[in-house]
């Protein structure tokens, strides 16, 4: 018997409007009009002689017949998904997108990249630098790394600012820890032979502390953590980025509360020095993610075996 299928074009553009409960915004993640999204779900209603959607005022709703079909829709296009990076990820080439800290990026990341092109030159990696939420279900990305914390934090670990994980997905994720977020203190040699060695909290009164806009308790919650109680001068320059603080200590305009990680090409070189000797561990880390559909591709096998050797080395 031959088998009737409705249009599959009409069936992915339904799974997204109903997945949105949003034409507008189904429209936007298949890069077509709203006019367009319309068409095919009239089509598919047509093709059932039944109506999947209930039109409102400024928003849809799925009628009965809508909501026995989404989780039958979306499962079949998930196993699709799952079926297809098995096939694509067993070629283990191609282009491998992967959403990153611009910070993490260039300070850590492109400096090893080189070395990864020259072994695997069949893998082209692609780089998102961005410090925005990750969304795998609308993102057009294979892997991201961010920094922060799985599970609520650890009372006994300092929270130097972090923040649960922004990620987002409609399948289940996979988190493979890259390194511990380890805070140090870091400046600039001058800067440091100005000021004279820093061995308790008043040694730091006028000293110029840099800020992290997205971090703003880090320095007290370094400063708590070393037991030293006096609260930290609030006034010195704050930044968005870390590769911004990291630059404002090297040229000398203060001293930096940095993850460690970031900094040890600029330690390496002497650009910079530990201001103070203690490293504190916050309550996040560095991770890895991926979906879980996609982390056994052949291409995201080869890409975090390579970065997490290079982590452990590290």
């Amino acid at each position: 018997m031959k088998r009737r299928f409705p249009s599959l074009n009409a069936l992915r553009t339904f799974e997204a409007a109903a997945r949105h409960l949003s034409f507008s915004l189904a429209a936007e993640e298949l890069h077509v009009t709203q006019a367009a999204v319309s068409r095919q779900i009239k089509i598919l209603e047509d093709d059932y002689g039944t109506a999947l959607f209930n039109r409102l005022t400024r928003a849809v709703e799925l009628t009965d017949a809508g909501a026995r079909l989404f989780p039958q829709v979306r499962e079949a296009f998930h196993q699709l998904e799952v079926a297809s990076n098995q096939v694509w990820g067993n070629k283990g080439s191609g282009v491998l997108t992967v959403s990153v800290l611009p910070t993490f990026s260039v300070k850590w990341l492109m400096p090893r990249l080189l070395d990864f092109s020259e072994l695997y030159p069949e893998i082209e990696v692609h780089l998102v630098n961005t410090i925005a939420p990750v969304d795998f279900e609308r993102a057009e990305v294979d892997l991201a790394i961010r920094v922060g914390t799985t599970v609520p934090q650890d009372s006994n670990l300092s929270q130097v600012g972090i923040d649960l994980l922004m990620v987002r997905g409609g399948e289940p994720l996979v988190y493979q820890e890259l390194f511990p977020d380890e805070m140090i203190a870091v400046a600039a040699p001058a800067y440091l032979a100005r000021r004279g060695p820093i061995t308790n909290v008043y040694d730091l009164q006028g000293a110029d502390l840099i800020h992290m806009a997205t971090r703003q308790n880090a320095w007290a919650d370094y400063l708590a953590a070393l037991g030293w109680q006096a609260p930290p001068p609030q006034d010195g320059p704050s930044y968005g980025h870390f590769f911004l603080s990291l630059q404002a200590a090297i040229e000398g305009r203060g001293i930096a509360l940095v993850p460690e990680i970031l900094a040890e090409a600029d330690l390496r070189s002497g650009l910079l020095l530990r201001a103070l000797p203690d490293k504190i561990q916050s309550a996040g880390a560095y991770y890895l993610i991926g979906r879980k559909s996609g982390w056994k591709q052949k291409k995201t096998k080869i890409f975090r075996e390579w970065i997490l050797g290079n982590a452990q080395r590290d």
